[in-house]
């Protein structure tokens, strides 16, 4: 086998490599990503029903105004939109009235 066989070899077998390495953490970032939704999930509804929606509102309010200056351009106009989005929605759906707690339940699909 020529040295440019070799090489050409090697580097479909690099390229291979890393494109299932690319797939391997994306999985790993996706299953993480789904645990953190579910672990903050779970401490956001524990923290809801034990103290009310104007404590967690000063949590997300809060939050929100300690990670903003933090952010690059990009992801702050991310955070920002997603913000603006779920805005328009909770308004377009009247979610400003106190839920109900069936209302909860309906939302999040499970019973506190």
């Amino acid at each position: 086998m020529s040295a440019a066989a070799t090489y050409q070899l090697m580097t479909q077998e690099l390229l291979f490599d890393l494109e299932n390495n690319a797939k391997e953490w994306l999985a790993l970032s996706l299953s993480i990503s789904s645990a953190e939704r579910v672990s903050f999930g779970n401490v956001h509804d524990r923290f809801f029903a034990r103290y009310g929606p104007n404590f967690m509102a000063h949590v997300y309010r809060t939050a929100i105004e300690q990670v903003l200056p933090n952010l690059p351009g990009d992801a702050r106009s991310q955070v920002l939109d997603a913000f603006q989005q779920a805005m328009d929605e909770a308004i377009q759906k009247q979610a400003y009235a106190l839920p109900t707690p069936s209302d909860c339940s309906a939302c999040h699909s499970r019973k506190f």
